[in-house]
Order: structure tokens, then sequence, then C-alpha cells
């Protein structure tokens, strides 16, 4: 693996552990922490652009966090209301009632895990708004949230007492939101690295055909120095073999 490989995984890797990092501190990063993060790859200043770009992508503010209202889309407001309309028509359980259906749904009583189920409707809601704007849509943090609430009123059978109940389960429904923004984080960054990998040797590619004054082959962009030959194929294939100024049926 070249040095250059080695240093956008690296460079992936603190992007991840970056926007991790805020998205435990409300979606917001400071100056300071933004520089020390990347303080041994010796970013120039276009780079470091670019990760604040990619933070306001994410919706992470730099400096203070931003207002849940800016980071949703319009298709996902108007996906809020309709659902909290909906789930405002459940009535809410008085707090004796409320007690009592932990308990028998500790005890494993399948009626009571159903109204808990929906007693706990609202609290999902009021997670995902926590989550808002992190690259997954707020049905998809709903629908996680609500999947992870079902399964987690069955499995209330080792809490000592009712007031542990509400705690075990909001750790589940954010447990299951941070895995689907983590999962499409993931795929992001790949997606970025693939694109700008694809980008620079289409470049490199381009300066040198204008030089030669036509397509050129991998081996003569290899030899260049700047891209080793396993980027520049590798680039290739990702680009289902759509650069423009490279022949690789010569270069073959």
């Amino acid at each position: 693996m070249s040095d250059t490989i080695k240093k956008e995984q690296l460079f992936l890797q603190k992007l991840q552990s970056l926007v991790a990092d805020a998205r435990k501190k409300g979606n917001t990063v400071s100056e300071e922490e933004i520089s020390e993060h990347f303080s041994d790859l010796d970013l120039s200043s276009e780079q470091m652009d670019q990760v604040r770009a990619y933070l306001a992508s994410q919706k992470i503010g730099v400096g203070e966090p931003l207002q849940y209202e800016d980071v949703i889309t319009e298709e996902e407001h108007d996906y809020m209301e309709d659902y909290e309309a909906m789930i405002s028509a459940i009535s809410p359980l008085p707090e004796g009632v409320l007690h009592a259906v932990k308990l028998s749904a500790m005890a494993g009583d399948r009626d009571a895990q159903s109204r808990l189920t929906e007693a706990m409707l609202q609290k999902v809601i009021d997670i995902a708004r926590l989550y808002a704007g992190q690259g997954v849509l707020m049905e998809d943090l709903i629908g996680g949230g609500n999947e992870a609430l079902t399964v987690g009123v069955t499995l209330l059978g080792p809490l000592e007492k009712a007031e542990e109940v509400e705690g075990f389960l909001g750790r589940r429904i954010m447990d299951a939101m941070e895995d689907l923004i983590a999962a499409n984080m993931d795929d992001r960054a790949g997606d970025k690295a693939v694109e700008d990998r694809v980008n620079k040797v289409a470049d490199k590619a381009r300066e040198l055909a204008e030089e030669l004054m036509r397509k050129v082959t991998p081996q003569e962009l290899a030899a260049e120095g700047e891209l080793t030959l396993e980027e520049i194929l590798e680039a290739v294939r990702f680009s289902a073999n759509k650069i423009e100024d490279l022949d690789t049926e010569q270069g073959s």
C-alpha cells in the first residue's frame, strides 16, 4: 500500500473520529478541536476548508450547534408534523398507571409491553430530534428507534426497579440511532474517498494529456511520480474506465 493511500485512510479515520466526537457534543466542534485532530497530517488551508465543508454537509456546527429546524429538510419537517399528530392521539398514562405497566412489562406481560411501547413513542421522537441532520432521514431514525423500543420492552426482566425502565429503553433507542448514523457515515466517507481518488487521477491525466497533446497510458502517468500505477488502475476501476484522458487499452 502506497504512502498516499495510507495518508488518505488516516485522514478518513480522523475525519470519522472528529464527526463522532461532535455527535457527542450536540453536533458541534470548535476550530481548536479541528486543528488538533489533524495536527499530524499537515493539511493545507484548502484541505482544512474541505474538512469544514464536510462538517457542514453533516449538519455539524463549527463553534456552536445548529438548530433543529436548520438541519432537517422540508420533507422531514412534514413527516414529523404528521407523525407527531398521530402520536398525540394516544392518551398519556397517569403516573401511577405507568408505574404499574412498567412492573407488568418487566414480569413479561405482553399487553403491558404493548402499552409501554405506546407510552414511549414520544420518547423516540424526542431522541430522534437530538440526532437530526446527521445524514439519516428522520423517518429512518424514528423507524430504527421504534424497532429498538419494541424489542427492548421484551427484555426488561433483569431490571430490578420500574424506575430503571425508561433509562434502559432510552439507551437502546439511542444506540439504534447511533448505529444507523455510523453506518451511513462509513458509506459516505468511503464514497468521498473514491470520488477524490478518481478526480485526482483524472486531473493528473488531463494535465499530462494536454502536455503531450494525446491520451496517456496509466504507465506514462505513473512515470510522472505523483501517482503509483496501483492508484491509477484502482481509479480506473472505480470510474468504470471513464477517465477521459487515459488510454487504458494501449496501456494494458
